[in-house]
């Protein structure tokens, strides 16, 4: 009745037929005969459920990612395929909440000074930041982000894990003499996932602010970052 994927726990009619628990929980009698519902489960429905993988409720977006029933509605929560906040709304005030198809279009025309375009992108790096990278026909997200007396930066794929792991970049902190130099590489997370996590995970470019101040000079771009597919 409800449409949706029939997930455990499934219960019977007395003749027999399924029914889901969120429609059990609606009608008084079985929809397919109208009889009596009993307890007893569907045990070998229940099994089958368990081992098959569903796809995302926004496929016709472009989420082509297929999940076990456990993992099915915890990413329909966060898919980006389907409607999301502006990425930029942690930086500005900005209510716009769309289509990933259409982000690049709202930032272009309401946030063009923290949009950029290329698989190389530079920062002054001795302030937060957050840009929106349009390369390889996909859209990342650059967040740069201060606490405890540390400097984080992570680079994110509007798209899902399994996408955003086909992709890497290169972080590069030059001093100014032009000899010295951290590098570090690392896999682009996807945008689903809680930036907070991934800079608690180290799985991000991280430096002291000490080291960060020994090798930036004010007004002068010292970090660079290449993105490239892995």
């Amino acid at each position: 009745m409800c449409m949706d994927y029939m997930v455990p726990p499934i219960k019977l009619c007395i003749n027999g037929h399924n029914i889901c628990t969120k429609c059990r929980q609606r009608v008084k009698f079985c929809p397919t005969c109208s009889a009596s519902f009993s307890e007893i489960r569907s045990v070998a429905l229940e099994n089958i459920a368990r081992i098959q993988k569903y796809p995302c409720a926004n496929r016709q977006s472009g989420c082509l990612d297929l999940f076990s029933i456990e993992q099915i509605a915890i990413h329909n929560a966060v898919c980006v395929y389907g409607k999301i906040k502006c990425p930029l709304h942690l930086f500005k005030q900005c209510s716009w909440n769309g289509l990933k198809n259409h982000i690049w279009e709202h930032a272009k025309a309401t946030h063009p000074t923290f949009c950029a375009e290329g698989s190389t992108f530079r920062d002054p790096f001795l302030s937060e930041a957050l840009y929106i990278i349009s390369c390889f026909g996909e859209l990342f997200i650059y967040y740069k982000h201060k606490k405890n007396g540390s400097y984080y930066v992570a680079v994110q794929l509007i798209g899902t894990s399994s996408e955003a792991f086909k992709y890497k970049c290169e972080f590069i902190l030059r001093a100014a003499n032009g000899i010295e130099q951290i590098s570090n590489t690392f896999l682009v997370r996807s945008y689903s996932e809680n930036s907070e996590a991934i800079f608690n995970s180290g799985k991000c470019f991280n430096l002291d602010e000490e080291t960060v101040k020994y090798f930036v000079e004010k007004t002068v771009h010292k970090l660079s970052g290449t993105l490239s597919r892995v």
